[in-house]
């Protein structure tokens, strides 16, 4: 078995997702190996990053790291097995592989639905607009189901 060993960084300011801004805060550092077996090429590849964005609860900036691992197999693209969709498979053409693509469209993969400061954050006040995380408020919040609030106003006969 004979393999080729990656090693690098990718130097990407960001990414902008559907007007979602991840701002990369150091270079993204990859490091792994193509590898040969039975015929086939195969790829694996630990990848680290750091990255700055706004919380979706409170809007305050925070920096979070990520470790990922992209691997598969290594296959060149036409229109015959672009059809099939076979998973983990990541295709190259006229032997070259776009390693940048391929590493920053994992790390989108990887990245969490809903960007987070921190798993107990607790947002701002629908009312004044106070970080709640910082301070508390006193604005009184009536938790009622929109759907139900024509009840409210319902007044039973006698």
């Amino acid at each position: 078995m004979s393999s080729l060993v990656l090693r690098g960084d990718i130097k990407k300011d960001g990414i902008d997702i559907y007007g979602r801004k991840i701002k990369f805060v150091e270079p993204i550092q990859y490091d792994g190996e193509i590898y040969k077996v039975d015929g086939d090429y195969f790829i694996h590849l630990n990848i680290a990053y750091k990255y700055k964005e706004n919380c979706g609860r409170c809007l305050e900036s925070f920096i979070k790291e990520g470790r990922i691992i992209l691997s598969g197999k290594l296959e060149e693209k036409n229109d015959k097995n672009m059809e099939e969709g076979e998973g983990e498979v990541i295709y190259y053409s006229e032997d070259e592989l776009d390693l940048q693509e391929e590493i920053l469209t994992t790390i989108v993969l990887a990245l969490p639905m809903k960007p987070l400061c921190k798993e107990a954050c607790k947002g701002i006040c629908p009312q004044c607009g106070t970080n709640l995380n910082i301070e508390e408020c006193n604005c009184v919040i009536e938790d009622i189901d929109p759907r139900l609030a024509v009840l409210k106003d319902l007044r039973l006969k006698e």
